[in-house]
Protein backbone atom coordinates (compact mmCIF):
# COMPACT_ATOMS: atom_id res chain seq x y z
CA UNK A 1 0.00 0.00 0.00
CA UNK A 2 1.53 3.30 -1.31
CA UNK A 3 1.00 6.30 1.76
CA UNK A 4 1.68 10.07 1.32
CA UNK A 5 4.00 11.25 4.17
CA UNK A 6 3.60 15.27 5.14
CA UNK A 7 5.47 16.25 2.20
CA UNK A 8 2.83 14.87 -0.22
CA UNK A 9 5.33 12.71 -1.71
CA UNK A 10 4.94 8.63 -1.90
CA UNK A 11 6.52 6.37 0.10
CA UNK A 12 6.70 3.14 0.68
CA UNK A 13 5.78 1.82 3.90
CA UNK A 14 5.55 -1.31 5.58
CA UNK A 15 2.17 -2.17 4.35
CA UNK A 16 4.24 -3.42 1.40
CA UNK A 17 6.63 -5.79 2.90
CA UNK A 18 3.43 -7.13 4.90
CA UNK A 19 1.77 -7.99 1.70
CA UNK A 20 4.53 -9.28 0.19
CA UNK A 21 4.78 -12.22 3.51
CA UNK A 22 1.16 -12.62 3.38
CA UNK A 23 1.51 -13.70 -0.31
CA UNK A 24 4.73 -16.17 0.11
CA UNK A 25 2.64 -17.58 3.07
CA UNK A 26 -0.59 -17.66 0.66
CA UNK A 27 1.51 -19.51 -1.88
CA UNK A 28 3.23 -21.93 0.92
CA UNK A 29 -0.82 -22.58 1.75
CA UNK A 30 -1.35 -23.09 -1.96
CA UNK A 31 1.63 -25.86 -2.43
CA UNK A 32 0.66 -27.53 0.68
CA UNK A 33 -3.23 -27.86 -0.31
CA UNK A 34 -1.94 -29.44 -3.78
CA UNK A 35 0.55 -31.79 -1.93
CA UNK A 36 -2.25 -33.43 0.12
CA UNK A 37 -4.42 -33.75 -2.44
CA UNK A 38 -1.18 -35.31 -4.89
CA UNK A 39 -1.11 -37.83 -1.84
CA UNK A 40 -4.75 -38.62 -1.47
CA UNK A 41 -5.04 -39.16 -5.05
CA UNK A 42 -1.92 -41.52 -5.16
CA UNK A 43 -3.47 -43.42 -2.06
CA UNK A 44 -6.79 -43.25 -3.64
CA UNK A 45 -5.51 -45.05 -6.69
CA UNK A 46 -3.05 -47.43 -5.01
CA UNK A 47 -6.25 -48.68 -2.81
CA UNK A 48 -8.32 -49.02 -6.23
CA UNK A 49 -5.45 -51.48 -8.06
CA UNK A 50 -5.44 -52.93 -4.93
CA UNK A 51 -9.36 -53.90 -5.28
CA UNK A 52 -9.97 -54.56 -8.38
CA UNK A 53 -6.26 -57.00 -8.67
CA UNK A 54 -7.76 -59.30 -5.65
CA UNK A 55 -8.71 -62.50 -5.87
CA UNK A 56 -12.10 -62.97 -5.50
CA UNK A 57 -13.48 -64.78 -2.01
CA UNK A 58 -14.61 -68.19 -2.19
CA UNK A 59 -17.41 -69.58 0.25
CA UNK A 60 -18.75 -72.46 1.17
CA UNK A 61 -21.92 -73.37 -0.89
CA UNK A 62 -24.80 -76.07 0.80
CA UNK A 63 -26.23 -75.75 -2.65
CA UNK A 64 -23.13 -76.60 -4.31
CA UNK A 65 -22.64 -79.33 -1.95
CA UNK A 66 -26.28 -80.89 -2.47
CA UNK A 67 -25.72 -80.94 -6.01
CA UNK A 68 -22.81 -83.02 -6.06
CA UNK A 69 -23.80 -85.17 -3.15
CA UNK A 70 -27.07 -86.00 -5.56
CA UNK A 71 -24.63 -86.41 -8.49
CA UNK A 72 -22.86 -89.22 -6.90
CA UNK A 73 -25.83 -92.17 -7.58
CA UNK A 74 -27.08 -90.24 -10.55
CA UNK A 75 -27.35 -93.61 -13.24
CA UNK A 76 -25.57 -93.05 -16.69
CA UNK A 77 -25.54 -94.29 -19.65
CA UNK A 78 -22.75 -96.48 -19.00
CA UNK A 79 -23.68 -100.30 -18.45
CA UNK A 80 -21.83 -102.93 -17.28
CA UNK A 81 -23.30 -106.27 -17.36
CA UNK A 82 -26.28 -104.68 -18.32
CA UNK A 83 -25.98 -103.31 -15.12
CA UNK A 84 -26.26 -99.62 -15.38
CA UNK A 85 -23.16 -97.49 -13.42
CA UNK A 86 -23.57 -94.46 -11.35
CA UNK A 87 -21.00 -91.43 -11.64
CA UNK A 88 -19.35 -92.22 -8.74
CA UNK A 89 -18.41 -96.38 -10.15
CA UNK A 90 -18.23 -94.69 -13.28
CA UNK A 91 -15.20 -91.67 -12.62
CA UNK A 92 -13.28 -94.87 -10.69
CA UNK A 93 -13.88 -96.26 -13.56
CA UNK A 94 -12.61 -93.63 -15.61
CA UNK A 95 -9.44 -92.88 -13.55
CA UNK A 96 -8.90 -96.81 -13.81
CA UNK A 97 -8.98 -96.28 -17.93
CA UNK A 98 -11.46 -98.78 -18.00
CA UNK A 99 -13.94 -99.32 -20.72
CA UNK A 100 -17.95 -98.99 -20.60
CA UNK A 101 -18.71 -101.47 -22.73
CA UNK A 102 -17.90 -100.38 -26.58
CA UNK A 103 -17.58 -96.49 -25.43
CA UNK A 104 -14.81 -94.67 -22.99
CA UNK A 105 -16.44 -94.18 -19.68
CA UNK A 106 -13.98 -90.61 -19.10
CA UNK A 107 -16.26 -89.65 -22.44
CA UNK A 108 -19.53 -90.70 -21.28
CA UNK A 109 -18.46 -89.32 -17.73
CA UNK A 110 -17.65 -85.81 -19.37
CA UNK A 111 -21.16 -85.85 -21.06
CA UNK A 112 -23.00 -87.14 -18.17
CA UNK A 113 -21.64 -84.35 -16.13
CA UNK A 114 -22.03 -81.30 -19.20
CA UNK A 115 -25.51 -82.30 -18.85
CA UNK A 116 -25.88 -82.30 -14.76
CA UNK A 117 -24.43 -78.98 -14.83
CA UNK A 118 -26.49 -77.54 -17.74
CA UNK A 119 -29.41 -78.34 -16.38
CA UNK A 120 -28.63 -77.25 -12.68
CA UNK A 121 -26.72 -74.52 -13.69
CA UNK A 122 -28.07 -72.65 -16.49
CA UNK A 123 -25.55 -69.79 -17.83
CA UNK A 124 -26.50 -66.98 -19.04
CA UNK A 125 -26.84 -63.04 -19.09
CA UNK A 126 -30.36 -63.42 -17.19
CA UNK A 127 -29.45 -65.60 -14.47
CA UNK A 128 -27.03 -64.92 -11.86
CA UNK A 129 -24.43 -67.68 -12.47
CA UNK A 130 -22.40 -66.78 -15.23
CA UNK A 131 -19.60 -69.59 -14.59
CA UNK A 132 -18.86 -73.07 -12.97
CA UNK A 133 -15.71 -74.90 -12.89
CA UNK A 134 -15.67 -78.43 -11.91
CA UNK A 135 -12.73 -80.52 -11.27
CA UNK A 136 -12.99 -83.93 -11.13
CA UNK A 137 -9.55 -85.88 -9.56
CA UNK A 138 -7.48 -88.40 -7.94
CA UNK A 139 -5.27 -87.97 -4.60
CA UNK A 140 -3.20 -89.97 -2.88
CA UNK A 141 -1.15 -88.91 0.19
CA UNK A 142 1.56 -90.80 1.80
CA UNK A 143 5.29 -90.92 2.88
CA UNK A 144 7.60 -92.54 1.01
CA UNK A 145 11.88 -92.72 2.69
CA UNK A 146 10.84 -90.16 5.15
CA UNK A 147 9.56 -87.65 2.27
CA UNK A 148 5.78 -86.83 2.30
CA UNK A 149 4.30 -87.90 -1.42
CA UNK A 150 1.56 -86.47 -2.88
CA UNK A 151 -0.04 -87.90 -6.09
CA UNK A 152 -2.46 -85.52 -7.79
CA UNK A 153 -4.15 -87.00 -11.00
CA UNK A 154 -6.88 -85.21 -12.83
CA UNK A 155 -9.71 -87.24 -14.19
CA UNK A 156 -12.11 -84.37 -15.55
CA UNK A 157 -12.50 -80.62 -15.97
CA UNK A 158 -15.56 -78.68 -16.93
CA UNK A 159 -15.21 -74.68 -17.24
CA UNK A 160 -17.90 -72.80 -18.88
CA UNK A 161 -18.38 -69.02 -18.46
CA UNK A 162 -16.30 -66.40 -17.05
CA UNK A 163 -15.90 -65.56 -13.27
CA UNK A 164 -16.56 -62.02 -12.75
CA UNK A 165 -18.13 -61.77 -9.32
CA UNK A 166 -18.19 -63.61 -6.03
CA UNK A 167 -17.15 -67.19 -6.40
CA UNK A 168 -18.89 -70.19 -3.92
CA UNK A 169 -18.51 -73.64 -3.94
CA UNK A 170 -17.95 -77.01 -2.55
CA UNK A 171 -16.03 -80.30 -2.52
CA UNK A 172 -16.50 -83.99 -1.64
CA UNK A 173 -14.60 -87.14 -1.72
CA UNK A 174 -14.99 -90.63 -1.56
CA UNK A 175 -12.51 -93.43 -1.18
CA UNK A 176 -10.88 -94.85 -3.87
CA UNK A 177 -7.91 -97.80 -3.60
CA UNK A 178 -5.08 -96.07 -1.61
CA UNK A 179 -6.52 -92.63 -2.08
CA UNK A 180 -9.15 -90.10 -2.67
CA UNK A 181 -11.29 -88.83 -5.64
CA UNK A 182 -12.24 -85.48 -4.75
CA UNK A 183 -15.17 -83.66 -6.96
CA UNK A 184 -14.74 -79.37 -6.51
CA UNK A 185 -17.40 -77.17 -7.70
CA UNK A 186 -17.00 -73.76 -8.29
CA UNK A 187 -19.84 -71.25 -9.33
CA UNK A 188 -19.38 -67.59 -9.66
CA UNK A 189 -22.38 -65.22 -9.53
CA UNK A 190 -22.83 -61.57 -10.84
Amino acid sequence: MIKRNKKGTRALTLDRDKMLLKSKRSQNEIVGFVMIVVIVVIIGLFLLAFYLRRDTVRTESKNVENFLVASLPYTTSCKVDIEPLNIKELTKRCYEKRMCGENDSCVILNETFSELLEQAWKLNSNRPINYYNLKVYYREGGTENGEEKIKNEEILVLKQGNCTGAKTGAEKFFRHGMGDIFLELELCYN
